[in-house]
């Protein structure tokens, strides 16, 4: 029987966080999501992905650290976190980049994962885990977006940097590195018929990430399992890293 654990998953209403929301609540354990509307929030809950959430936006240290005590308070403590709240680039070529989006993008995805890890230092209980949704673009950047390949190339050195801090505190720090999974940021990727097929091109594995794939994954990595992989980076894509 799987035992029961306590988790917080940011960006847990939709996309990546949702699926792995499912998934966890799925296997028995006790899931609190963050979101950025009350509605979506609501709309987890009441479809039975999580057992309570916060509005939440992790670029705002105010709204993390109040999610953060809701859970602790709900949940009777926490022993993993997935920090997966991120945002989209413009997918356009560098040279037309608007800086305000850039400097955004930066915010939400990397200093927002900063908020949330600091708070998870504060509130985990020991041994906790630390599990930051970083992208395969941290591992292999993609042609017109070079604002999120610079956000999640800094997301996998914030977590590897974390774990070198944290490590010897009972705290494991992994990095996770998504490709394409159907979600509402990469729907009208996949849905175009020609950018979907050069995609499927790219992945050795020949589909795209589904459900089972990440929930399963991010279930062992939260597990406290995975201890000695921590300053690791997950590459979770079927081979399109290489």
């Amino acid at each position: 029987m799987t035992e029961q654990r306590r988790y917080l998953i940011t960006g847990g209403t939709s996309g990546i966080g949702a699926m792995c929301a499912r998934h966890l609540t799925g296997e028995g354990h006790k899931v609190w999501v963050t979101g950025t509307r009350d509605s979506s929030v609501r709309a987890a809950v009441q479809a039975g992905d999580a057992v309570g959430g916060s509005v939440c936006d992790v670029a705002d240290a105010a709204t993390v650290e109040a999610a953060f005590d809701e859970a602790v308070h709900a949940l009777g403590g926490l022993d993993g976190v997935f920090l997966n709240a991120g945002i989209d680039g413009e997918g356009l070529p560098a040279e037309q980049l608007s800086a305000e989006t850039f400097q955004r993008v930066l915010q939400v995805n990397v200093v927002g994962a900063l908020h949330c890890a600091q708070a998870a230092y504060r509130r985990l209980d020991r041994p906790g885990v630390i599990l930051i949704n970083s992208s395969v673009n941290a591992i292999r950047p993609e042609r017109h977006f070079a604002d999120y390949n610079a956000g999640k190339a800094a997301v996998a050195s914030l977590a590897q940097s974390l774990a070198l801090d944290w490590s010897d505190q009972r705290l494991t720090v992994i990095a996770l590195c998504p490709g394409y999974f159907r979600t509402r940021m990469t729907e009208q990727y996949l849905d175009d018929p020609q950018v979907s097929v050069e995609l499927l091109a790219r992945i050795p594995a020949g589909r795209f990430g589904r459900e089972a794939d990440v929930g399963a994954t991010v279930s062992f990595l939260l597990s406290g399992r995975a201890e000695f992989l921590t300053g690791a980076l997950i590459p979770l894509a079927g081979a399109s890293n290489i």
